[in-house]
């Protein structure tokens, strides 16, 4: 009876969990929403069809820990080395100035300076799980602004063990403090360098005789092996599962296995993951909420406010921009999954008194449930605030130059930056405008007179002095809008030489008849740039084709055409 019991709640979760994502997914909101809706509707404070939150609590942390270690698989130590130590001090300054400032409010509000202290510490750290899932999600790990998140994150994961140090020894009396705060930081450094330096060499040998027997059960077998035993080995010096699993990760990402571990642990790490956050939304306490409603809602309004603004001043002082600092505060406004660790240890131990604790874990959860609605925000108003900056740069400082004799490229990408590189490099002027702001800001970045503008419209044309130019080179990756670009500026200006990027041959034919003097199918020309390649290679020469069709689609160097490119 039990075990059908224990059966039927399992069947419940996953139904809940089915249903939940299905609806979030179909509004637009992410899968994790739904995970904690649904977690929130099934608890003991909703409809009550799960009341033992231990059971699945224990497996769901699971879902963190492989989480983290998926991350580390995608962090060599050469994409790490990336990260700058700008980005890993904004991590660190954001632990300590927001535990600091959390930890005054609790104190001006009438706490005593110890559980002050540790709400400071929890509340300050984010959700790793929930912000790396959506980042995930949005594809957007291993960009600028992912990177700096990612850093942040791990800069707060690492400050768990610390945090849980100061929590057990205020439990105890608090005499050895800054002693096991010293002790905690030894243990770090000491296993991070045992853990890359020896596991890479000795993972290497040991994943070779069992990738040789070719047995995916095996493989998969010793893969949770050493995501769980890295882990457990972390968790007796003192330190997270997670971070243990992170190294762990880190040490596969140097050998040849790393995308067939990431292929086996996709599924364990998803339904666990999915669990996880189905856990944290049956942890919110309802009638605790109904009780001090109005005190919980003025909490989380701080906390959310409080940490975004400060995040975002101190991603200001280490060199973000303002539209990045902006959406990486309200990314990481929320709670996080550690904070149920350390509070609930902190209540355990009698150094945050239990209603206290709660309410505080109340907030967390909902903190949680915010955080995709805060994303969302932080995204859109990011991406309006570089395309206002973007376009008022752009437009203004395109009519503050008077330019003759350069080259316009209409569209920056990756066709426009290469054209860009050969002008350059040939000393030839040019100036460039696109219409995406993340473009133009890595563009300028490099020193690139890259501008926000529509090259269709008449004014954009007349402020890059198109009628001086020597030729217009157009890299847009649209077919239709490439061909009406043609056909408007061959009427406005007839004498300027027109370079195009055609998508195929009937797209070149089309082209050439609106008026392009120099068209380049992009297929035609990768096709024969890797044949001519592949010819080399095998050391065969390349006989003479007398095809008029790849002499009128390809500029050659004995062209006089070609070479005014």
């Amino acid at each position: 009876m039990h075990d059908a019991s224990y059966l039927l709640q399992v069947i419940v979760i996953l139904m809940a969990a089915v249903v939940g994502v299905l609806v979030s997914l179909r509004l637009g909101f992410g899968s994790v929403l739904g995970y904690l809706i649904a977690g929130a509707v099934i608890g003991p404070t909703g409809l009550g069809l799960i009341r033992d939150l231990e059971a699945t609590r224990a497996l769901a942390e699971f879902g963190v820990v492989f989480l983290l270690f998926a991350i580390g698989l995608e962090l060599p130590l050469e994409r790490i080395k990336v990260m700058s130590a700008t980005v890993f001090g904004l991590g660190a300054a954001q632990v300590l100035v927001t535990a600091a400032a959390i930890a005054g409010v609790a104190y001006a509000f009438g706490l005593a300076p110890a559980p002050a202290a540790v709400i400071g510490g929890g509340l300050a750290l984010s959700s790793t799980a929930i912000t790396l899932q959506l980042l995930s999600e949005r594809g957007e790990i291993t960009s600028r602004f992912g990177r700096a998140a990612f850093a942040v994150l791990l800069v707060q994961d690492l400050a768990v063990a610390p945090f849980l140090v100061v929590v057990v020894a205020l439990g105890g009396g608090g005499e050895v403090v800054p002693a096991a705060l010293w002790l905690a930081g030894l243990k770090m450094v000491v296993a991070a360098i045992a853990l890359l330096g020896i596991g890479r060499i000795v993972l290497r040998h040991v994943f070779w005789p069992v990738a040789e027997m070719r047995n995916p059960e095996i493989f998969a077998a010793l893969t949770i092996l050493v995501v769980l035993g890295t882990g457990w080995a972390t968790q007796l010096a003192g330190m997270s599962m997670a971070f243990g699993a992170f190294l762990a990760g880190m040490m596969l990402a140097e050998t040849t296995y790393r995308h067939q571990v990431g292929a086996v642990i996709q599924p364990f790490r998803g339904l666990l993951l999915g669990l996880f956050f189905v856990t944290v939304g049956m942890s919110i306490d309802f009638a605790l909420t109904r009780q001090h409603a109005w005190m919980v809602a003025a909490i989380l309004v701080a906390l959310l406010l409080g940490k975004a603004g400060l995040l975002s001043i101190l991603s200001l002082i280490f060199g973000l921009t303002r539209a990045q600092a902006l959406r990486l505060g309200l990314t990481l406004a929320q709670g996080g999954e550690f904070a149920f660790v350390l509070l609930g240890a902190a209540m355990a131990g009698g150094v945050v008194a239990p209603v206290v604790g709660q309410v505080l874990l109340v907030v967390v959860g909902f903190s949680l449930i915010a955080t995709p609605f805060m994303t969302q925000l932080g995204a859109a108003l990011a991406r309006r605030m570089e395309e206002s900056e973007a376009a008022e740069a752009g437009e203004a400082a395109i009519g503050t130059e008077s330019r003759s004799g350069h080259v316009v490229i209409a569209g920056f990408g990756r066709v426009g930056g290469a054209v860009a590189a050969r002008l350059q490099a040939a000393g030839i002027p040019f100036v460039a405008v696109d219409l995406n702001p993340h473009r133009i800001a890595e563009a300028r970045a490099s020193g690139h007179p890259v501008y926000y503008g529509d090259i269709s419209r008449p004014e954009i044309l007349a402020a890059l002095n198109v009628e001086t130019a020597r030729s217009l080179v157009l890299t847009v990756d649209n077919p239709a809008t490439t061909a009406q670009l043609v056909a408007m500026v061959s009427y406005i200006f007839p004498d300027l030489k027109v370079y195009a990027r055609a998508r195929d041959d009937t797209h070149a034919n089309e082209l050439r008849k609106m008026g392009a003097h120099i068209v380049i199918p992009e297929l035609v020309e990768t096709g024969f740039a890797l044949a001519g390649t592949l010819i080399d290679a095998m050391g065969e020469t390349i006989p003479e084709v007398g095809s008029s069709e790849v002499q009128a689609n390809t500029p050659r160097k004995k062209s006089g055409r070609g070479g005014s490119q």
